[in-house]
C-alpha cells in the first residue's frame, strides 16, 4: 500500500516537472519588448489617434523615432527631458536644476558651468533643451 502511494506521488511530481519544463519553453519563446520599445509603441498609438496632431499633419516618424538606440544617448535624452520637465514645473529653481544637471558632467570646470548657466538662464525650455544637447555633442560629454 505504501509503495503505491509513493509511486503515485513520484508520478505526480514527474508530471509537475514536465509541465514546468513546458512552461519554461513557452516563456522562452515569448518576445518581450524593451521599455523604450513599449513607450515608443504607446506614443505612436496616442499620436495616431490624436485629432490635434492629425490636423497639424505632423509626421509620426519625427515625433516617435528616437535620435538613437544607443543607451547612452537615450540616457542623456531622458536627463534632458527630466531637466526641462523640472524647470517647467518650477521655473524659479531653473538655475538650481541647471547646476544639478551640469554637475553630472565631470569634464566641465566650475567656471565653464557658470558661463553656461549665464548663457542659458533666460532661454525658454525648448531652446534650453536644444542648447544643452548641442553642448553635450560639441564637447562629447559623458555622464
Amino acid at each position: 500500500m505504501e509503495r503505491e502511494i509513493v509511486d503515485k506521488v513520484l508520478s505526480i511530481l514527474k508530471d509537475i516537472d514536465e509541465k514546468n519544463l513546458k512552461i519554461e519553453e513557452l516563456l522562452l519563446d515569448i518576445s518581450i519588448s524593451s521599455r523604450n520599445d513599449l513607450l515608443r509603441d504607446i506614443t505612436r498609438d496616442i499620436i495616431e489617434k490624436n485629432n490635434l496632431i492629425k490636423e497639424h499633419r505632423l509626421s509620426n516618424e519625427f515625433i516617435c523615432e528616437p535620435i538613437s538606440s544607443d543607451p547612452e544617448v537615450i540616457s542623456i535624452n531622458s536627463l534632458l527631458e527630466n531637466l526641462v520637465s523640472n524647470i517647467e514645473k518650477n521655473p524659479s529653481k531653473k538655475i538650481i536644476y541647471l547646476r544639478l544637471f551640469l554637475d553630472r558632467f565631470h569634464d566641465i570646470s566650475d567656471q565653464d558651468k557658470n558661463v553656461i548657466i549665464q548663457s542659458v538662464k533666460e532661454e525658454d525650455t525648448k531652446g534650453l533643451k536644444v542648447k544643452m544637447l548641442s553642448l553635450i555633442n560639441v564637447f562629447n560629454l559623458e555622464i
